[in-house]
Parts: C-alpha cells; sequence; structure tokens
C-alpha cells in the first residue's frame, strides 16, 4: 500500500468517526409458514406517526412449497414490523387516516396479535414458526431468535386482563379509589420490563414499558372522561383550581417514551387536544387539523417528536385540502 493511500484509507476512518458514522445493523427475518395458501410474505413497517405513508412495505419474498421464507439483511434497527401474507395497509393505517378521531378508542390488542408483529433492536436473526389463522395468528421460536417478540405477543395478547387489583373501568365510583387501584396494576404489569434498560429511547423494553404506562394512562382517561364530565369541565376551566385530571397530562414530558408505541402516539394527540380544551375552555376528544392546531402543537410540543406531530398535521391538511 502506498503512502498517499495509506493516508487516505486513515482520513475516511477519522472522518466517519467525527461525523458519527457507524454501520447499521442489519436483521435476518426467517421462518415457516403453516396454513396457509400464500405463496408471498410482505415485511411491513408500521410509524403510527406516519400513518398517510403509503409506502410501508420494506419487502417481499417468496414462500418455498414446504413453507419457507426468509428476508435477508433488512435494516431494522428500532423499527416495529409486521408480517402478512397480503398486502395491505397496517390495522392503525387504515382506521386512523379514515377516522383519526377515533384514535383514544380502547386498547386494540389484535392489531399485534391478528398478524406476526416485532420491534427489533439489536437482533441480528429472527426465525419463527407462523401459524395463519382467521383470526389470531401464533408464532413460536424454535431457536429461541425470536424470545422478545413471543414476550411482545404475550403482553398484547393479554393486556385486558386485570391480574393484581379491584380496577374497574365498567362503572363509575371513587375516581381517586380507581386511579390508586390503575398504579396497582400498572406496577403489576411492568414487571415484565427491564428498568436498567428503559433509559434506551429505542430499547426494547422502553417499547415494552411505554406500551404500558402509556396504555394504563390512555385507558385510565377514557374512563375518567366517560363519568367525570364536570371535573373534567372543570380542570379545563381552571387547570390550577382542579387539577387532578390536569396533573396527569404532565407524565407526557416526564420521559423519553419509544416512539414506535401506538400509547405514544395516542397520548400526544391526547396531549394536544387538551391544550386545544384548554384554550377553548370546552371539551372536545379531537380537533380536526387546522393552522390553529399546527400551531399550538409547535408550542407545547418538543423534540424529534414535535417534528414528527407537526409532519403528520401538515399532512392532514393538505389531504383536507
Amino acid at each position: 500500500m502506498t503512502f498517499k493511500l495509506i493516508v487516505l484509507f486513515f482520513t475516511s476512518i477519522v472522518i466517519s468517526s467525527c461525523l458519527g458514522q457507524t454501520e447499521s445493523k442489519k436483521t435476518s427475518i426467517s421462518g415457516k409458514l403453516f396454513s396457509s395458501a400464500g405463496k408471498t410474505v410482505y415485511l411491513n413497517k408500521i410509524d403510527h406517526f406516519d400513518y398517510l405513508n403509503d409506502k410501508f412495505t420494506i419487502d417481499s419474498t417468496n414462500v418455498s412449497e414446504n413453507g419457507e421464507f426468509r428476508f435477508d439483511g433488512q435494516n431494522l434497527d428500532s423499527q416495529l414490523v409486521s408480517l402478512t401474507t397480503e398486502k395491505f395497509k397496517p390495522y392503525t393505517y387504515q382506521i386512523f387516516s379514515a377516522a383519526p378521531q377515533t384514535y383514544y378508542f380502547g386498547n386494540c390488542e389484535k392489531f399485534f396479535t391478528s398478524i406476526p408483529t416485532f420491534y427489533v433492536t439489536d437482533e441480528e436473526s429472527i426465525d419463527i414458526n407462523w401459524h395463519e389463522t382467521q383470526s389470531i395468528d401464533s408464532i413460536s421460536s424454535p431457536n429461541n431468535s425470536g424470545l422478545a417478540q413471543i414476550q411482545l405477543r404475550e403482553f398484547y395478547l393479554n393486556s385486558k386482563i386485570i391480574d393484581a387489583s379491584n380496577l374497574n373501568y365498567d362503572n363509575k365510583q371513587d375516581f381517586e379509589e380507581n386511579w390508586e387501584q390503575m398504579l396497582i396494576e400498572k406496577d403489576f404489569d411492568l414487571k415484565k420490563v427491564n428498568f436498567e434498560n428503559i433509559k434506551l429511547e429505542k430499547s426494547f423494553d422502553n417499547y415494552l414499558y411505554t406500551e404500558i404506562y402509556l396504555g394504563h394512562l390512555n385507558q385510565f382517561l377514557n374512563w375518567f372522561e366517560e363519568h367525570f364530565p364536570g371535573d373534567v369541565k372543570t380542570s379545563i376551566q381552571n387547570p390550577k383550581l382542579e387539577n387532578f385530571y390536569s396533573n396527569i397530562f404532565s407524565e407526557y414530558k416526564r420521559h423519553k417514551w419509544n416512539s414506535k408505541s401506538l400509547e405514544y402516539y395516542k397520548f400526544t394527540e391526547r396531549y394536544v387536544n387538551h391544550y386545544m380544551n384548554i384554550q377553548t375552555k370546552s371539551f372536545e376528544h379531537y380537533y380536526k387539523p387546522s393552522d390553529k392546531k399546527r400551531k399550538l402543537a409547535a408550542k407545547v410540543l418538543d423534540g424529534k417528536n414535535k417534528e414528527r406531530y407537526l409532519t403528520l398535521v401538515e399532512r392532514q391538511l393538505k389531504t383536507v385540502l
């Protein structure tokens, strides 16, 4: 190697280091598909803040005669993805693009269990056995490479079960007592999470933490707003006088939530609409996209999520126009 080549080689290393450029980790997803006539498997990206984007299919691959399929060398770091045997929009894309005002509706665990859905971090490979059905597909990981994804799936399948408290969302009762019961249930569910990893915004544990923590807050707010409209109204008109309801929204900025979480998208929309309510001094679950809403979101949000949400509102405005 000549002197000039040596200089160029080391210069490129220094420049790459200074720019923080690192080679993206690639992930392979493979498996065996059972009980399906499908001949193609689609790998789809799910980003709830980008549900108007039609370019959600990352790749597709053929299924062999014995049901095997494989995606090699995919850049999936910190991505929520799904596998399908038909090409169709992710479920949240279908619903939110047609009816964005329904964002706050209850926990939709079937979005993530009816088809294989993974939150991928640093896995080199994920291998599954996939049993396709007409309702809830089942998956297993014969070589344990997909254990985290099995854990995620089990969480969604059991997310509506009340295990450790007397939490009651079916009837009206003392809201402070029900809040305490919600906290007990939330803490029980959070036992699934490794708290050492939740400071890493894009980690698997922070994704699960975000889904659990904000999922409980969203569900409680649905119940509270239905059964205590008077308290909600008072809190909106006089936030300092009646702060129980308003204090729940302070949770939004207390942690670096995982941006791929559906519950984070829902809580972000809820957070912006809450400040719209305070501005108008009346309660609405949802405000249609407008320049007024865009300006308020720019004021109350910050960081990368501000950029994500404002981009969404701008696309919504273009769609409406």
